[in-house]
Order: structure tokens, then sequence, then C-alpha cells
């Protein structure tokens, strides 16, 4: 079977409650279309979802998220007009939030956190983004 060719997306969501569902399918349905490994697929989709619910709790405006799939990966960001880059919470039983990134940083491949650059269309937002490997098991 021949390997599949590199593919992109972009989503382009509102500072809206429902954001984080429309990304979980939508990153779900791109993947599975792409015979992506069930396990891939269902960690991307609740790490999208995390990272997406994020951006709507600390951001003002809209939410981009952009998903990459090579051969030997997949990539996903998630880019708001929150400045702050934000860090790992220590992960604790007594609080009901605060684990998205904790989930990212254990979860993910690779993953990371940059401002966008300030000659950009968007100075003030930033991206977090996350690696998955396509060997997965």
């Amino acid at each position: 079977m021949p390997e599949p060719t590199p593919w992109e997306c972009h989503l382009q969501l509102p500072n809206d409650p429902r954001a984080p569902r429309i990304a979980r399918h939508t990153i779900r349905t791109a993947l599975a279309r792409y015979a992506r490994p069930r396990e891939l697929t269902d960690t991307a989709e609740l790490l999208t979802s995390e990272l997406v619910s994020n951006a709507v709790k600390h951001s003002d405006g809209p939410v981009s998220v952009r998903l990459r799939s090579r051969p030997d990966a997949v990539r996903i960001g998630v880019m708001d007009d929150h400045p702050e880059l934000p860090d790992p919470l220590p992960c604790t039983t007594d609080q009901d939030f605060g684990r998205g990134l904790y989930l990212v940083e254990v979860l993910a491949d690779a993953w990371g956190r940059y401002p966008v650059a300030i000659h950009s269309r968007t100075p003030g937002w930033k991206v977090v983004r996350f690696e998955l490997s396509a060997g997965r098991e």
C-alpha cells in the first residue's frame, strides 16, 4: 500500500463554547478519512479539544486550528489572540480544571507554544501545537 501524501486542513472558529465540539468532529473526520490509526485519531481529537477549550476560555477573538498530516506524523496547532504562553499546571485530584496542557504534555510525542511574529498580520497572538507519531500502536 502506498504511503499517504502530506496534506493540510485549516479551521476558523468563533470564540464560542461550541468551538471545541466542532474542532473534535472536524479532526476525527479528517483523520478517519485519511486512514489514520484509531489511537492516533482519538488522541488528536482529545488534545485538539483541550487546546481549543483553553483558547475559547482565555482569549477574546477567533480560534484557528491547523492540521498537517505527513506519512510519519500528524501536527496540530491552535492559534488565539491571548498573548500569554501557557505552562502545564501540576495535576491535582482536587480541581475540575487545569489538566488540558498536562494531557498534551503527557500524550503528545512533542508539543510547544510560541508567539506569532510581530511582523505578521496577527501580532500578539500565540500558537500552541502538538505532534503525534503515525507509528502509534
